[in-house]
């Protein structure tokens, strides 16, 4: 590692050294002082294990870096702990092709800037040339942040050129207002689940155990504990990926154990009783595995029809709004945060509390009602 004086030219001085992964590298500039500068930052990088080179940004492009990116996520997930779900996968790459590669596949990482990736962003334009709507251009730019994430970890970039000086993404459109939740009373649950026939346990259990139609199509006789405290093991769900339907792990990943009402149980038992374990618990016709679609036209969506024909207050749940359901039952019924969140399979409570807010609310209320109640009996006040 040296500082050498060259012979002519503008940039008279050279500076030499060998990177990390014991490339010998030079560099020229105009004065002694800028070359000694610059060597002696090199150096600090290379011995604290921050070094950048800045030749290999400049050979990898967008593509490549891409290819990489996504087999890890497949495989590992972006935390490294478990693979992304297959759905998220093939989210990922569908925006990838439609949308990233068409503009930025060829580009070295050196040539992407912040300004340049918010005119992208803001023209965004779809397969028909169209404008694309505001939840595509959210999705698309949050994925090419973490890819141009990604280059920082895997130290091609020293910094992510998607965010501004301040690490912020101006850009990227607000989440939009999703639909308000619906959340059936228990007197409500049951009609529906009376309406609908021979589907009454199948409806009834994702009403009163939050699972989402994916655990709940993949359950099993194996997945059912029976006994004083019964409960459902939720390890799998299936996920449709381009029109296929792949089982797989669960949105979270993680397996997660949902207690069962005893009367819910004691159907499920009959249920057991004429099945393999390993066979699912609801199926289609001839065994197949049931799709949502085809399911709430010509089950699900009659059912709630039915019921308003005799109820015209009877909202319009989707089946997503059963989850909800659950979980509004399980806290009026007095449940903690962390029973709850286990019902809904959340990575947290706080996010439970954050997508439930509400309730929680309503049951602070209903807690000091039930304090004041105890206070009056005991004579106090």
């Amino acid at each position: 590692m040296a500082i050498n004086k060259l012979s002519g030219g503008v940039k008279r001085w050279q500076a030499d050294w060998t990177a990390s992964d014991g490339v010998r590298r030079r560099k020229r500039f105009s004065t002694k002082r800028e070359a000694e500068q610059f060597l002696q930052s090199t150096l600090q990088s290379i011995r604290g294990g921050t070094y950048i080179d800045p030749k290999l940004a400049s050979k990898t492009t967008v593509d490549h870096l891409y290819a990489e990116w996504i087999n890890r996520i497949a495989a590992v997930g972006a935390t490294g702990r478990k693979p992304a779900a297959p759905k998220t996968v093939d989210n990922y790459r569908r925006f990838y092709e439609n949308y990233v590669h068409p503009r930025w596949g060829q580009t070295s990482l050196t040539n992407v800037h912040y300004d340049d990736t918010a005119d992208w962003i803001a023209g965004l334009k779809g397969r028909d040339g169209e404008p694309a709507g505001v939840a595509t251009r959210r999705e698309v730019g949050l994925l090419f942040g973490r890819l141009m994430g990604f280059a920082v970890k895997r130290r091609l970039l020293p910094a992510n050129p998607t965010k501004d000086a301040l690490g912020n993404t101006d850009y990227i459109p607000a989440r939009q207002t999703s639909r308000e939740h619906v959340y059936l009373s228990m007197p409500q649950l049951v009609a529906l689940a009376l309406a609908s026939g021979e589907h009454s346990l199948f409806i009834m259990l994702a009403g009163t155990c939050g699972l989402r139609w994916g655990e709940i199509t993949a359950l099993t006789g194996a997945d059912v504990q029976l006994g004083p405290r019964p409960s459902l093991s939720v390890s799998k769900a299936y996920a449709e990926v381009s029109g296929t339907l792949i089982l797989g792990p669960t949105k979270g990943g993680e397996k997660r154990t949902v207690p069962l009402p005893r009367v819910v149980a004691d159907r499920l038992e009959i249920v057991l009783e004429g099945i393999d374990p390993n066979e699912r618990l609801f199926s289609g016709a001839r065994g197949s595995v049931l799709r949502n679609n085809t399911w709430t036209k010509r089950h699900y969506a009659p059912a709630i029809a039915a019921v308003a024909l005799t109820d015209e207050s009877f909202p319009r749940p989707t089946f997503h709004d059963l989850r909800h359901t659950a979980v509004s039952l399980a806290i009026s019924a007095g449940a903690n945060v962390k029973v709850v969140q286990r019902i809904a399979g959340h990575a947290s409570a706080t996010m439970t509390l954050d997508t439930y807010a509400g309730l929680f609310d309503d049951d602070l209320h209903d807690s000091a009602s039930r304090i004041n109640e105890a206070l009056t009996a005991n004579r106090w006040g």
